[in-house]
């Protein structure tokens, strides 16, 4: 008993769960706001992810997983986060369009995407921006959860080596002796 509670507290202490990527829609009148999480799943061979979907409603939130051995098409989408147009930087006094005028969203969906970036080879920048509907980012997140609808679900993903890990601990119990109770 004592030997499952320190590798559970093993297995526990080797997640990591830090995003590289992070994206939230926030509906501004109807709909339940919801951010995702996207990560690296350590182990060998092809690079996976991990998926953590946080919903807030008003009972609390609803934290959902997924990762793209569950949900192959997931990882399409990882990559077509590299091909989001960002919003260009406006300069009072430079006009937007050519005939001057700009385009006001007063309500709608609100797109956010902070993640890590690079210039050229230097990959220590991050980068952070937002929109509204119909933009390069809006499409992406609407097509990124879209993919991704059916494949939530409670189940954390398990990093490979801790997958490991839990054989090994499951072969260990097995070859154990059984426990010898004393007899009064």
């Amino acid at each position: 008993m004592l030997a499952s509670f320190a590798s559970l507290a093993v297995l526990l202490a080797a997640q990591d769960f830090t995003p590289f990527l992070a994206f939230v829609r926030a509906p501004s009148m109807v709909g339940d706001p919801e951010s995702v999480e996207i990560g690296v799943l350590r182990g060998q061979g092809r690079l996976q992810f991990w998926f953590r979907r946080t919903v807030e409603s008003e009972g609390g939130n609803i934290i959902t997983w997924t990762d793209t051995r569950r949900c192959p098409a997931a990882r399409d989408a990882v990559v077509a986060a590299t091909q989001i147009a960002p919003p260009r930087i406006y300069v009072p006094g430079i006009p937007v369009r050519p005939d001057g005028s700009t385009i006001l969203t007063l309500d709608g969906i609100r797109y956010e995407l902070r993640a890590g970036a690079h210039y050229d080879s230097y990959t220590s920048s991050d980068i952070s921006f937002s929109s509204n509907m119909d933009t390069p980012l809006a499409n992406w997140v609407e097509g990124t959860l879209t993919v991704l609808e059916k494949c939530w679900s409670d189940e954390v993903p398990i990093q490979e080596e801790e997958a490991q890990a839990e054989v090994v601990q499951e072969e260990v119990e097995a070859d154990a002796p059984p426990p010898i109770i004393p007899q009064s």
